[in-house]
């Protein structure tokens, strides 16, 4: 899907009657329209700007840019957002995933494979009595916060399945829920996916559920796990579990002298493409890093569950509109340099892309305004390629410790 299209996607989602009626939390919500007053999709697209500033700058920006007259003050709008839940939002973001996955359109695959990296974060959220009561506290501070857990397509970079639960969430539990979705939402690829997994989830629990779904798998084990995986050689071998799984074992040494020890049901790949195939998986941990800090979705605008939720899934549906972007950019950038000899590859440079869109597009576009022409869009792109940062594979992140490994909201009726 272009970028384009899925903007568009989002705009007629927002305009849609049918949205508001699953959405509102009162029949008598945006029933009455009112004079320089913000209506449902006006909202919408206003909670969709990726600026993290104050949120009466925020609507002194919106109605200056898009509505004209006086902006209305936060604690109105504060007002108007809980007339309606988070629906809107988690529909841009799994009716896309729908259409993006539906075999329409050209997706990258590495050896025929689709891959998924799965893992889990917390988010830190405002200190109020209603968040703790339905997060939970976790850290030294006893700060609310909340688990999240995301299926994340490492080539493709969509967010394909997020969850957001209670912060003290099992990990293995949230992996369940991603495998139901992919069998249940998108059997079109699940036979075609390769799932990514860091050392917490390996359990025969699992595996025998990946296996019954008929889904690959490459996961890190932490040493004594089994002793069938333990006693296994350095290299590619073999082993059977006590419950009559099978699994191929393979083992490599790190540059840090350790050795890594992954587990499969792919028994015909190549023992040298592991290696490389397991590093991918750190694209998940880049996703965090990108919703946390160059999203800022922990800049929650409100103080309440349902504002928790609403900003939460803005930032997914935000961060598939900037892979569509980035995709779009980083093949503008391969066409530059193409034919140059250069020490490093390049792709257009994230944070810029996310305040490019921002400053320049987002707004503009979900509302409809129609100085958004080719010629803008050409700029938009000319601008993303022009701005551009070195893959240095290997790099990485801090990451925090982790609390001890319950369950996700369920999507209101479907349109």
């Amino acid at each position: 899907m272009k970028s384009l299209g899925l903007v568009e996607w989002y705009r007629e989602l927002a305009q849609d009657p049918e949205v508001l009626e699953i959405s509102r939390t009162k029949e008598t919500a945006f029933t009455r329209k009112r004079e320089g007053g913000m209506g449902f999709s006006d909202a919408l697209c206003f909670m969709l700007d990726m600026c993290k500033t104050t949120l009466q700058t925020r609507l002194n920006r919106f109605y200056i840019n898009e509505k004209g007259g006086d902006s209305i003050k936060q604690p109105s709008f504060t007002k108007l957002r809980a007339n309606f839940d988070h629906t809107p939002f988690e529909l841009m973001a799994r009716e896309t995933v729908e259409e993006e996955y539906s075999g329409r359109y050209a997706l990258p695959a590495w050896r025929g494979f689709h891959l998924f990296g799965v893992d889990g974060s917390y988010l830190q959220l405002p200190n109020a009595a209603e968040l703790a009561q339905a997060f939970g506290v976790r850290g030294p501070g006893k700060r609310p916060s909340a688990g999240i857990s995301v299926m994340y397509d490492l080539l493709h970079g969509w967010v394909v399945d997020p969850i957001i639960t209670h912060t003290d969430m099992d990990e293995r539990a949230q992996l369940k829920k991603h495998i139901d979705f992919l069998s249940g939402i998108l059997p079109g690829i699940a036979a075609k996916t390769l799932l990514l997994l860091d050392r917490g989830y390996p359990s025969q629990e699992i595996f025998a559920k990946l296996e019954e779904e008929g889904l690959h798998f490459c996961a890190r084990c932490q040493r004594s796990l089994w002793k069938e995986v333990d006693s296994a050689p350095v290299g590619s071998s073999v082993v059977t579990l006590q419950s009559g799984l099978k699994l191929r074992v393979v083992k490599f040494l790190l540059d840090s002298g350790e050795t890594e020890t992954l587990a499969t049901n792919l028994f015909d790949l190549p023992e040298a493409d592991f290696p490389a195939l397991y590093a991918m998986r750190w694209g998940v941990e880049t996703l965090y890093h990108t919703l946390k800090k160059k999203v800022g979705v922990e800049q929650f605008s409100g103080r309440t569950k349902n504002s928790v939720y609403q900003d939460f899934w803005a930032s997914i549906a935000l961060l598939n509109v900037a892979a569509t972007f980035q995709k779009e950019a980083d093949e503008e950038v391969e066409k530059r340099q193409k034919g140059k000899l250069l020490k490093h590859s390049y792709r257009a440079r994230g944070s810029d892309l996310i305040i490019t869109l921002r400053d320049r597009f987002i707004f503009a576009s979900l509302c409809g305004n129609p100085a958004i022409s080719d010629r803008e869009y050409d700029d938009i792109m000319r601008q993303l390629a022009a701005s551009v940062s070195p893959l240095r594979p290997g790099r990485s992140f801090p990451r925090p410790k982790r609390a001890a490994p319950v369950a996700n909201s369920q999507l209101k009726s479907r349109l």
